[in-house]
Order: C-alpha cells, then structure tokens, then sequence
C-alpha cells in the first residue's frame, strides 16, 4: 500500500466563497505575513448555511473598508460534508491572510475573544467546535536561506 491509496472514503471538498488567495486584485500589492486556519464544525445543515451565511456577510462588510484599513483579508471558504453525521453536518474550513505583522500579532487571539464566542453560539457551532492554527509566512529573504539550507 502507498501512502495515496487508503481504504478510508474519499472527503469532498466543496468551495463556497472566494477569497482573495484565488482574486488577484483583492490582495493587490499587499505581501501576507501570516496565515490562519480556521475550522468550524457544524452539527447538521443549519447550522452550515448559517455559519457561511454569517461568514459572507462579514465578508461584505470587510471588503467595504477603504484600503488602508484593510490589514487582513479572508482566503477562500469550504465546507466537507460529514459522512458520518446524518444531519448533514460537517466542517466549514476558511483561511485568514494577514498583511500586517502588528496587527496580526494584536488580533491573532480574537477568536476566542468575547465576541467571536457570542458569533458562535448565535451559528449554533459550540466553542469546543472551533479550532484556529497559524502560521508565520517567511519572506523572500528568509525563503532563500531556508532554501539553501535545505
């Protein structure tokens, strides 16, 4: 057996907004500083379409910021269905860019903030549901050293 061939069925990955890793202009000339992961599990279909809903809205109100105030931007969101959950739950998945090194260190805790908790339990996605990871984007320079190293 290889390392692509498992007995475990295929998940399907279904893209249900776009962000700005696939829309050029939306990033422009910004450069990102850092990533987010973020991952919501959603106990049935409800609570699905609210949790995008919600993520939509607040991707309009983002993308009607002037430009110097836009420090971060969302990657694109999707959503894996559950095959195991019969309400048609599943895990909405959206990823943050984040362009300014300050900013992203100030706000990379919101998540758990009082107000995202509130946004949670409005979606119906329990805390315990939530998980967020990030990561440091390197830069050209640091890209070529690590490269050598290598």
């Amino acid at each position: 057996m290889t390392i692509l061939e498992t007995s475990a069925p295929p998940i399907t990955r279904v893209r249900v907004l776009t962000g700005e890793d696939v829309d050029p202009a939306r990033r422009g000339s910004k450069s990102v500083v850092a990533f987010s992961d973020c991952r919501y599990y959603c106990p049935d279909a409800a609570t699905v379409e609210r949790c995008i809903e919600h993520l939509r809205a607040s991707d309009e109100r983002l993308r009607s910021r002037p430009d110097e105030q836009m420090l971060w931007d969302w990657e694109c969101t999707y959503f894996e269905a559950d095959p195991d959950n019969e309400n048609g739950g599943g895990t909405v998945l959206l990823g943050v860019a984040w362009y300014d090194r300050a900013f992203f260190d100030d706000r990379r805790g919101a998540w758990f903030g009082a107000m995202h908790t509130r946004i949670y339990q409005e979606i119906g996605v329990p805390f315990e549901n939530v998980t967020v990871e990030h990561w440091l984007a390197l830069d050209a320079a640091e890209w070529k050293t690590e490269g050598a190293a290598l």
